[in-house]
C-alpha cells in the first residue's frame, strides 16, 4: 500500500495576538509530520501590536515548511479571514486552527491518519487550558468555562470526546472536495458562521467525525469581564441566525436565551402581583446553580475565590441569554423592515 503524505494546509487568523501566537506557531512548527508537507497561512486582521511582525519573521526564518504564506484580512472579523483562507491554501486538507490555541505535536499526523481512514471531515477533543504562569482566579474562570453547566454541551468540549458523528467541530478538518462543494462562509454572520458551515456540510451528505485521537487545547478568557463579552457576542448571534439559517441552531444554544426571557416575563408578572411564576423561575434556577456549583468546587482550585462560582454561572448564563433576545430583537426588525 502506497504511503499517504497529503500536503496538509494550517491556517491561523490573528487579531493583535502577540502574546499567544509565538506559542502557537512553537507547536506548529513541532509537529511530527514532515514540515515540506505543511502549508502555514498566516492571516493578519489589521493587528496594532507585533502580530504581522511575528508572522513574517516567522516565514523568513522557517523555510523547512513547505509554504508559510502571510496575509491580510482588510474586514478584520473571523467570518471573511476564514474565507480568504479557504480561498489560498493549496492543500489537499484543510485545518482551521484558533489563535488561541495549543498543539500537541502529533495533531497534524492524526489528522492525516483519520482522514486515511476515509474521513472527508473531521475534528477532535478541544479541553481548554490557562498559562502555566495562570493566577488562581484565572484557574476558577478555566473551572467555570470546563463545567457543562458553564459552557455548551458540545462533545469536543471539557475532554469528554468520543469517537461519533456530530453536528459541529473546534479546529475542523477538511478534504478540499468539501470546500468545492459546499462553498465559503456567510459573512454575515459573525459568530455562527461555523454553525451554518457545518450545517451545509450534513445537508451536503458529509458526516462530520468526532475522533478522541486528534486533540488540541483552547486557552481561556484572563479575566471575567471578556468571558461576559464573549458569552454575550455568541448568545446575539445565535438570536440573530434564527433568521438566516434556523436548522443550524441546536435547542441547548437557545436555553440561555428562554431563561432570560421566562426569568423578565415572571418579573413582569410579579409586577402585577403574580408572584408564584417569578419565585418557580428564580427558585429552580438557584437549586440547579447551587448542585453545579457543588459539582464544579471539586476540580477547582483550594482557594476561597472559587467560592465565586455560584455567582459566575449566572453571570455567564444571563450574558448569553441577553444577547440571544437582543439578537431575535434585531432580527425581527431587519426582517420587519425589509
Amino acid at each position: 500500500m502506497t504511503e499517504w503524505n497529503p500536503l496538509v494546509s494550517v491556517g491561523v487568523i490573528a487579531l493583535n495576538e502577540e502574546d499567544y501566537l509565538p506559542r502557537l506557531l512553537d507547536d506548529i512548527r513541532a509537529q511530527d509530520y514532515p514540515l515540506e508537507n505543511i502549508e502555514l497561512v498566516l492571516i493578519d486582521s489589521g493587528s496594532t501590536d507585533g502580530t504581522r511582525q511575528l508572522m513574517e519573521a516567522f516565514a523568513r526564518e522557517h523555510p523547512e515548511f513547505h509554504d508559510v504564506v502571510v496575509t491580510d484580512n482588510p474586514k478584520k472579523i473571523l467570518a471573511p479571514g476564514w474565507n480568504i483562507f479557504l480561498a489560498t491554501f493549496s492543500g489537499d486538507i484543510a485545518v482551521r486552527v484558533d489563535a488561541h490555541a495549543q498543539l500537541p505535536a502529533d495533531f497534524v499526523s492524526q489528522i492525516v491518519t483519520v482522514m486515511g481512514e476515509g474521513e472527508d471531515v473531521c475534528g477532535g477533543d478541544r479541553p481548554c487550558i490557562v498559562p502555566a504562569d495562570a493566577t488562581t482566579w484565572q484557574r476558577v474562570l478555566l473551572t467555570a468555562e470546563e463545567s457543562v453547566f458553564g459552557a455548551s454541551i458540545a462533545p469536543y468540549r471539557g475532554g469528554r470526546a468520543q469517537a461519533s458523528d456530530v453536528q459541529s467541530l473546534f479546529h475542523g478538518a477538511y478534504r478540499r472536495k468539501v470546500i468545492d462543494s459546499v462553498g465559503h462562509l456567510n459573512e454575515d454572520l459573525r459568530r455562527t458562521e461555523d454553525n451554518d458551515f457545518y450545517y451545509r456540510m450534513r445537508e451536503a451528505g458529509y458526516r462530520l467525525r468526532l475522533d478522541p485521537r486528534i486533540r488540541s487545547y483552547q486557552i481561556v478568557r484572563a479575566t471575567l469581564r471578556s468571558m461576559l463579552k464573549q458569552k454575550y457576542g455568541n448568545g446575539y448571534w445565535i438570536g440573530r441566525t434564527l433568521f438566516v439559517q434556523p436548522r443550524s441552531v441546536a435547542f441547548y444554544h437557545l436555553v440561555p436565551g428562554a431563561f432570560v426571557a421566562s426569568l423578565a416575563a415572571s418579573a413582569g408578572l410579579a409586577l402585577t402581583g403574580k408572584r408564584l411564576p417569578f419565585k418557580l423561575v428564580v427558585g429552580s434556577y438557584l437549586v440547579t446553580d447551587a448542585v453545579m456549583s457543588a459539582a464544579a468546587m471539586k476540580s477547582a482550585p483550594h482557594s476561597i475565590q472559587s467560592l465565586a462560582l455560584p455567582a459566575i454561572f449566572p453571570l455567564l448564563h444571563v450574558g448569553y441569554g441577553i444577547g440571544t433576545v437582543r439578537g431575535v430583537i434585531d432580527g425581527l426588525l431587519k426582517f420587519h423592515n425589509s
